[in-house]
């Protein structure tokens, strides 16, 4: 299971990375087609650009940033008992999901059953292979896989708190990698 989930990891972060390299190279292909005199402007470059990096967020925070990377405001959670860190816990993964599910259906209308984002095109960039023009609807696609990626973590997570507990604390965690050297040193 660690392998299968090493290589998941691996495998996520190459595809953003390699957005991210597709967005540097744009970026440099759109500055020299603009300040070289004998070169005309390329008008798509813009349009891409603003493709990939919405793409490489929501699918970057979809599969690689992990709860613990995310900025909170933990006072409160972090002065609670064990007991009283567990039910918040609880409650916020509840929500999350909640927040996720019920919403789900109208994003889902909104981006893939709504007529208008299926008939209004991205008129810079066109599908290599047969020369369609791109429907707008595949610049919000990456907000549904983020919704249902955050609903399915966040299901994993009432489970995780359910039979392990609160997940641990900063402070726990540096406590719990010191203690076995300290045992080791003396």
């Amino acid at each position: 299971m660690k392998t299968l989930s090493k290589w998941f990891t691996r495998g996520t972060e190459f595809i953003a990375a390699m957005c991210l390299a597709a967005i540097f190279i744009t970026f440099l292909l759109q500055i020299i087609f603009r300040y070289v005199p004998f070169l005309e402007p390329i008008g798509w470059s813009v349009v891409l650009i603003s493709l990939l990096w919405v793409f490489v967020i929501f699918f970057g925070c979809s599969f690689i940033v992990q709860e613990k990377d995310h900025v909170t405001f933990d006072v409160l959670y972090l002065a609670a008992p064990r007991p009283a860190r567990k039910v918040m816990a609880l409650i916020t993964a509840v929500i999350m999901v909640a927040a996720m599910v019920y919403s789900f259906p109208a994003v889902w209308e909104t981006v893939f059953g709504n007529r208008l984002m299926e008939l209004k095109k991205i008129q810079t960039i066109r599908i290599p292979i047969t020369g369609d023009k791109i429907a707008i609807k595949w610049l919000f696609a990456p907000f549904v896989m983020f919704m249902v990626v955050v609903t399915i973590r966040y299901i994993w997570r009432i489970y995780t708190v359910l039979k392990f507990g609160p997940p641990e604390t900063e402070m726990e965690a540096i406590i719990a990698a010191e203690a076995p050297s300290d045992e080791v040193s003396e």
